[in-house]
């Protein structure tokens, strides 16, 4: 009964977050191969519209036709689209970028294109909130890494750092696979890209498997367009929030 409720709590937030995103627009800077051009940057409720002042590069995309989304910083925006370029270009699907002229893109401007874009969506803008702490880590770059921490808030995983390019917000229904192949190690694959951290301190097995557990619960939740709560199939997990905040070995 009580993680039926913890979830149902859950979900009730995710549908107060996006109901609270609203439409949205900028002015901006379009970025071309050659130069650029400046215009306003509009996100309705059925399409991402871009008017240019020249007119001449002014664009509508319905979100279907967005492949992929990066909100690549709080001034930036990136998206490819299942157009080809020219054969000149080796047919690479046509890539748009934007730079804000003026303001930022916010949390609640992420969770709002994240709502509308039928795929999962590269999120970097994170919003410092209460959660506790999960997990000191480092991320591995091909080079080096960067220090930070991973947190479990309400639907999501988060990872912090000082190096903003490398912030993550996941859905947890967005991770298609966690794997922890020692108790130092954790990685975190999704449709877009694949994390790995080496931990601080060891790896509770019952935090690993808690957040294992929440993630296929996430997946499993498909009764009524994801509005109610289904069991998984094996019919008896059970998640209990209070030990995700221990990183420490029982």
């Amino acid at each position: 009964m009580r993680i039926d409720y913890v979830f149902s709590v859950v979900i009730g937030l995710v549908l107060t977050r996006v109901s609270m995103a609203e439409p949205f627009e900028f002015r901006v800077k379009h970025d071309h191969s050659l130069g650029s051009c400046a215009g306003k940057l509009i996100a309705s409720d059925r399409e991402i519209r871009y008017e240019a002042i020249d007119g001449k590069h002014s664009r509508i995309w319905a979100y279907i036709d967005i492949q992929k989304l990066d909100v690549a910083s709080s001034t930036r925006l990136v998206f490819k689209t299942f157009e080809s370029q020219s054969w000149k270009k080796l047919e690479r699907d046509k890539v748009f970028e934007f730079s804000l002229l003026e303001g930022k893109l916010r949390p609640n401007h992420q969770e709002f294109l994240r709502a509308k874009v039928s795929r999962p969506i590269v999120a970097r803008l994170v919003e410092k909130g209460a959660s506790s702490t999960l997990l000191l880590v480092r991320h591995r770059h091909r080079l080096g890494g960067c220090e930070g921490q991973l947190a479990v808030e309400e639907d999501r995983l988060i990872y912090l750092t000082d190096h903003a390019a490398d912030n993550r917000v996941w859905m947890l229904r967005e991770i298609e696979t966690l794997g922890s192949p020692d108790p130092y190690h954790l990685r975190v694959t999704t449709y877009n890209e694949t994390f790995t951290f080496d931990l601080k301190s060891p790896l509770n097995p019952k935090t690993y498997d808690s957040l294992w557990k929440m993630i296929y619960r996430f997946e499993t939740t498909q009764a009524s367009g994801g509005n109610q709560i289904m069991n998984s199939q094996t019919g008896n997990t059970r998640v209990d929030p209070t030990i995700l905040g221990s990183g420490e070995r029982s």
